[in-house]
C-alpha cells in the first residue's frame, strides 16, 4: 500500500466509531448486563450507573490509557462525553472521577464482573461462527499464570512471597507479589480470549504453604465445567501440568487434555516411548509441516499400559531444523487418539500454544494494557481492574478480527488504541454515523496467514 492511499484511509476511518460498531455487534446488550450486576453503593447517592463506570475503563484500556489520572485528563472533554452517552445509551452530566470509578471497584464483588465475561463469552460460543477452528471437536483452552502485581513491602495479607538475590549487591531480598492463572479459549488463528481467572493468593500471611498454579487451576476448571457443563474441552499446559492428578482432573471433567512434556516429566512414560519409537520396526514417522518449518512426526497410543498408569497417555513427538540447522524437538502428551489424518492438526494445536499464551500475556503486560501498572492499591479493586483489562482485550480482540479497514492496514495493537483515542476524545459522532452503526450487518472473520 502507498503511503498516500494508507494516509486517505486512516483519515476517513473513525477508529472508535468502528471499534464500537463491532462491540455492539456480538454484545448489544453489554449496558444492560453491567447494569444487572449487584451494585455494593447505597442506592440512594448514586450518580453514575454501573455501565458509565466500568465502559469509561474499558475505553480507558482499549484506548492505551494506562494511568487513572491520564484517563480523567484525556477524557475532560465534552466530545468525549458525548461518545461515552452513545456507548452506554445513558446521559451522564459530567465524565466520572478516576476516584469516583476507584471507589466503586473497591466495593464491588469481582464475581459480576466475571458474569459479564461468562454473558460474552456464552455468546461467542453460540453465535457458531467458531467451529471450524476447534480441535477435532472440542474447543481448546489454555492455561498459563503470570504475575500482576509486585511490591518490596509487604501489600496485603494475601501477598505470596518470595526470596530472591539483589543483582547488583548480591544480598537477598524479599519480593511481595500477586500472581493470577488465566484461562483462555481459542476461538481463532487472531481471537484468544479470557474465559476465566483464578487469583493465585494466600488466605492469609502466616500460611505454612504458600498458593500456587496447580491449586489454582484445580479451583478454576471445575468453575469453568459448571459455567459450561456441555462444552467440549481439550485443556493445554506446559510441562507443569503434565502430572497424573491435572489427568485424573480432566478426566473426571469429562475434558481431554493435551500437555507439554519436557525432559523430567513422567520419566517411565517418556522412556517407554523413546524405547518404542527406537525399535528398528517403528514405521510410523511422518513429514508434518507447521508454518515455515518442515518436521517430522511420530506416536504411541497408550502408553500408560506399559507402566500401569491409571489415564490414557498417547504422546507425539514433532522434530525440525531451525536456522541453524540444530534440531528442535518437541513432545506432548494426550489422551485424544493419535492417527496418521489427525497428527498434523495435532502438532499445530501442540507448537501454536506458546504463540498463543505470548499473544495472550504479552499484549497485557507490554502492549497497551500494561497490566503490572497498579490502578489502585486496594486489593478488590486490583482484581476488578485486571477483569476489567479482559473485558477490554475480548472487545479489542474481536475489533482487530473483524474490522476490515484495520485489516487492510495491518496497523499494530498500539497504534490502533492511540488512534480510538483520538477519535474518542476530539471526534463527535453524528446522529447518521450512529444510525450507521446501529444497522445489522454480516461480519466475517479475517483470516491470518499462518
Amino acid at each position: 500500500m502507498k503511503k498516500a492511499e494508507r494516509r486517505e484511509i486512516v483519515a476517513d476511518c473513525n477508529e472508535f466509531a468502528s471499534w464500537m460498531k463491532v462491540s455492539q455487534h456480538f454484545f448489544p446488550s453489554l449496558p444492560k448486563w453491567l447494569n444487572e450486576m449487584v451494585d455494593p453503593r447505597n442506592q440512594s447517592y448514586i450518580t453514575y450507573s454501573a455501565a458509565v463506570l466500568v465502559l469509561m475503563c474499558v475505553m480507558k484500556c482499549v484506548s492505551g490509557v494506562v494511568t487513572m489520572r491520564s484517563m480523567n485528563e484525556n477524557f475532560a472533554r465534552n466530545e468525549a462525553l458525548e461518545n461515552l452517552t452513545l456507548l452506554t445509551g445513558e446521559e451522564p452530566k459530567e465524565m466520572p472521577d478516576w476516584q469516583t470509578a476507584n471507589n466503586y471497584l473497591k466495593r464491588l464483588q469481582p464475581e459480576e464482573l466475571n458474569k459479564i465475561r461468562f454473558h460474552m463469552i456464552d455468546t461467542l460460543i453460540r453465535s457458531k461462527l467458531f467451529y471450524p477452528y476447534r480441535l477435532l471437536g472440542c474447543w481448546r483452552l489454555i492455561l498459563d499464570g503470570t504475575g500482576y502485581a509486585f511490591f518490596k513491602e509487604r501489600h496485603c495479607e494475601h501477598d505470596l512471597v518470595i526470596k530472591i538475590k539483589n543483582p547488583t549487591t548480591g544480598e537477598e531480598m524479599t519480593l511481595y507479589y500477586h500472581k493470577v492463572l488465566e484461562a483462555k479459549i481459542v476461538l481463532s488463528d487472531n481471537l484468544v480470549l479470557s474465559i476465566g481467572t483464578e487469583f493465585i493468593e494466600n488466605e492469609s500471611a502466616d500460611v505454612s504453604k504458600q498458593d500456587c498454579e496447580i491449586n489454582a487451576a484445580k479451583r478454576l476448571m471445575p468453575r469453568i465445567k459448571k459455567l459450561f457443563p456441555r462444552l467440549p474441552i481439550v485443556v493445554q499446559g506446559d510441562s507443569l501440568y503434565a502430572t497424573m492428578p491435572m489427568m485424573q482432573l480432566c478426566a473426571e471433567l469429562k475434558w481431554h487434555y493435551l500437555f507439554t512434556m519436557k525432559e523430567g516429566s513422567q520419566a517411565t512414560l517418556t522412556r517407554d516411548f523413546r524405547d518404542m519409537i527406537d525399535m528398528e520396526d517403528f514405521k510410523d514417522d511422518y513429514e508434518v509441516k507447521y508454518r515455515n518449518e518442515a518436521g517430522r512426526a511420530c506416536f504411541v497410543n497408550n502408553v500408560e499400559q506399559f507402566n500401569d498408569k491409571s489415564q490414557t497417555c498417547n504422546i507425539f513427538q514433532y522434530t525440525y531444523k531451525d536456522e541453524e540447522d540444530k534440531e528442535v524437538r518437541f513432545t506432548w502428551v494426550t489422551d485424544l487418539p493419535i492417527t496418521k489424518g489427525n497428527l498434523k492438526e495435532l502438532v499445530a494445536a501442540g507448537r501454536g500454544r506458546w504463540a498463543i499464551e505470548n499473544l495472550g500475556f504479552n499484549n497485557q503486560k507490554t502492549g497497551i494494557y500494561k497490566i503490572e501498572h497498579l490502578c489502585s492499591k486496594d486489593p478488590n479493586a486490583m482484581k476488578n481492574h485486571y477483569l476489567i483489562t479482559q473485558i477490554a482485550d475480548i472487545l479489542m480482540q474481536l475489533y482487530l478480527a473483524f474490522d476490515k479497514t484495520i485489516y487492510k492496514l495491518q496497523s499494530s495493537i498500539k497504534n490502533v488504541a492511540v488512534r480510538i483515542l483520538s477519535k474518542f476524545t476530539e471526534k463527535r459522532i453524528s446522529g447518521e454515523e450512529y444510525a450507521n452503526l446501529c444497522k445489522r450487518t454480516t461480519m466475517r472473520l479475517n483470516e491470518i496467514n499462518t
